[in-house]
């Protein structure tokens, strides 16, 4: 081995090691509301954001220096003063944005806390189930995952499977296995009002969450069910199934994506997504694999192995998707064309 390559992976390490502590800053001003306090606000001393946040202004100043040189914030040294460009608020503060990622700060920090547990599963096996996984994790995700679904779901990425979105605005039943909090179960019905959908989460108080953000967008023609994936209601009865980001987590995937078929009409879709990575790591040598194979003992893998389950881990690709799909019997397998940098999507039918 050169002495290029030895002092390659040796600053790759440094770097990632401040992109750590890097993260963790920003989870504190993502929770702290710093972020926030800095939207529209225009050049502020280290001293005006403490005073606006109400926080000790020796750790802003230093928590500041560190998003500058991150390049989150930017800096006028002539007035030492910081700022937030309406580019870097699209990404770091505003909510609504197509763009925002402070659930990947709200996810990230909480999870790496749980580093001694995921320590003894490597040592006894097992895992952390969900329901054990941490207070901030369920609401960390639907963060994560808001934009995409507020954004593009109804819009654009259901309307890339021929017909289907006639069918929905024309009104059928629709199921979404894995709904979490319910943003996505509330995008969808939103903008197909003919439509029913019915929102499933083993989750109770991830349930009990999707069930107000429904009734605080008067919607009428959505419910919630706290149920094991596979516990689907009604056989032949839907016309789209939707399983965002879920399938891999599970304890029988298998069992689940039979279920769906059995749930789903003669004509019905079921719409899958799966992280946008593949299962040969060398592919994953970017910074999308890189966090998806990272994320994968913490999180993904260890909720499904808490429950002597299969264990798939974040990552199973476009293959292992494929594979589970004919042992489910499904007779139908499309990779959509949707450009997304996080998740790749599936259109499957009976």
């Amino acid at each position: 081995m050169g002495n290029n390559k030895v002092e390659e992976l040796a600053f790759r390490i440094v770097g990632d090691m401040g992109g750590a502590f890097t993260m963790a800053l920003g989870y504190i001003g993502d929770r702290l509301g710093i972020f926030k306090a800095m939207e529209g606000a225009g050049l502020l001393t280290s001293l005006e954001l403490a005073d606006k946040t109400k926080l000790n202004e020796r750790y802003v100043r230093e928590w500041a220096k560190a998003m500058v040189a991150a390049e989150y914030l930017d800096y006028d040294p002539s007035s030492d003063r910081y700022i937030m460009t309406d580019e870097q608020a699209c990404v770091l503060a505003n909510e609504d944005s197509q763009m925002f990622v402070g659930g990947a700060f709200h996810f990230t920090t909480p999870t790496i806390l749980n580093v001694q547990k995921i320590m003894n599963a490597f040592r006894n096996g097992g895992g952390i189930s969900y329901s054990d996984i941490g207070e901030e994790i369920p609401e960390a995700i639907e963060r994560f995952f808001r934009p995409g679904y507020v954004h593009f779901l109804a819009r654009d990425w259901l309307n890339t499977v021929p017909g289907l979105t006639v069918k929905l605005e024309e009104g059928v039943n629709i199921a979404d296995i894995g709904c979490g909090y319910g943003q996505s179960s509330v995008a969808i019905a939103k903008a197909f009002p003919k439509s029913k959908v019915l929102g499933i989460d083993y989750h109770g108080s991830s349930i009990d969450r999707a069930k107000k953000l429904a009734a605080s967008n008067g919607l009428t023609n959505i419910e919630f069910l706290e149920a094991s994936a596979s516990a689907i209601p009604g056989k032949k009865f839907y016309d789209l199934i939707c399983t965002l980001d879920c399938i891999h987590d599970m304890a029988d995937p298998l069992s689940t994506l039979k279920a769906i078929r059995e749930a789903l009409t003669d004509n019905g879709t079921l719409f899958w997504s799966e992280p946008n990575a593949s299962d040969n790591p060398l592919d994953c040598r970017n910074p999308v694999g890189k966090t998806f194979s990272s994320l994968s003992p913490f999180h993904c893998l260890t909720v499904s192995l808490a429950h002597c389950g299969s264990g798939l881990g974040t990552i199973i690709g476009e293959s292992g998707a494929r594979k589970l799909a004919e042992e489910a019997g499904y007779s139908c397998f499309e990779k959509l064309p949707i450009e997304n940098p996080f998740n790749q999507f599936f259109a499957l039918r009976r």
